[in-house]
């Protein structure tokens, strides 16, 4: 998966960086400070990865990713920003996004669930929960806070925003960046919106810029889906889908492949089903784990085993040692 290198070169915009800071940036990469000036110049997910972490050690200072995504204008999400400005309301603002984001932000999915009178935002951190992985929660939530504040034309007290994640060293500086009451240590990170809110008219609605920018979205997404390995494909759909278990047999079908199929094709990407599955559920069960409101019973149910001695075992599977053992090593 590629992105726009535009959030790059607004790193290098916002941290001053002279020639010599921007190959600092973009150390580890295959990109060059002179590529920043191409406009339709991508960017691998690891080289966008790298680069946060690369800026986040430049910058030097907690809260670099609230007071980033806080200035960062509308248009720098290109179709997106452009879907979400000229949506008819939040509800319709939403439902796209939740489909299309992808296309211009990694590490984090946004999911929407309907939780009685609130529709709650809610954001899947896909990376482990270290400096870049809390930058860029950090940013999607200040992101969607502000894509609502555009459409209901005011600031947003009235959600109530809870962040699954201790409280950061810089958590004082919140109170700059969120109007509505905010919380640490949740289960999961989510902005819930009153349901009242979600049909209120958008005075910035125009229906020619929303299909056009639809359809630029339909677009890239086909042209990453043609691009995409099937590794690749398989991976997202399992992060996508937390808490349900796909067999080989119930992913082939999704694509509408026979089993064996699927395994052809994955054997040709020298990988075998098995193995991914294995990965994204590993990485699934430490991003659990990262929450001290989870127990090895929790992590399991919330990864779709019904019975936690086979999550016990696939867990020795994973890490060579049961989940007590891999706990207790993190605590060190």
């Amino acid at each position: 998966m590629k992105y726009p290198a535009t959030y790059v070169r607004l790193l290098a915009r916002d941290l001053r960086l002279d020639q010599a800071g921007q190959k600092r940036l973009l150390a580890g990469t295959s990109l060059l400070p002179e590529d920043l000036a191409v406009l339709d110049q991508m960017i691998s997910h690891g080289e966008q990865i790298r680069v946060l972490r690369n800026a986040i050690a430049m910058a030097g200072r907690g809260g670099f990713a609230l007071d980033l995504a806080a200035r960062m204008p509308v248009a720098a999400h290109g179709p997106l920003g452009a879907l979400l400005s000229a949506s008819a309301c939040l509800l319709d603002a939403w439902a796209a996004l939740e489909r299309y984001h992808a296309l211009r932000t990694p590490g984090v999915q946004i999911r929407r669930v309907f939780t009685g009178q609130h529709m709650a935002i809610r954001l899947d951190l896909q990376l482990p929960l270290d400096a870049v992985g809390l930058f860029c929660l950090e940013a999607m939530a200040v992101t969607v806070q502000r894509g609502i504040e555009l459409i209901i034309g005011r600031r947003l007290r009235e959600a109530e925003i809870r962040f699954g994640y201790p409280a950061p060293a810089h958590a004082s500086t919140y109170a700059d960046y969120f109007s509505s009451p905010y919380s640490f240590g949740a289960e999961e990170t989510e902005i819930r919106v009153p349901m009242p809110l979600l049909e209120q008219p958008n005075p910035y609605h125009d229906r020619a810029i929303y299909e056009q920018a639809l359809r630029q979205c339909e677009l890239l997404e086909q042209a990453r889906r043609d691009d995409e390995s099937w590794s690749l494909r398989i991976t997202r759909l399992l992060q996508q889908h937390p808490g349900q278990l796909w067999s080989l047999a119930s992913m082939a079908e999704h694509y509408g492949l026979s089993s064996r199929t699927l395994m052809r094709y994955l054997k040709v990407e020298g990988v075998n089903y098995q193995t991914l599955l294995d990965a994204e559920l590993a990485r699934q069960a430490a991003a659990h784990f990262a929450s001290p409101r989870h127990s090895v019973e929790s992590v399991a149910l919330a990864l779709g085993y019904n019975d936690v001695t086979a999550f016990r075992r696939a867990f020795r599977r994973w890490y060579g040692m049961p989940p007590s053992h891999w706990l207790q090593q993190r605590r060190v």
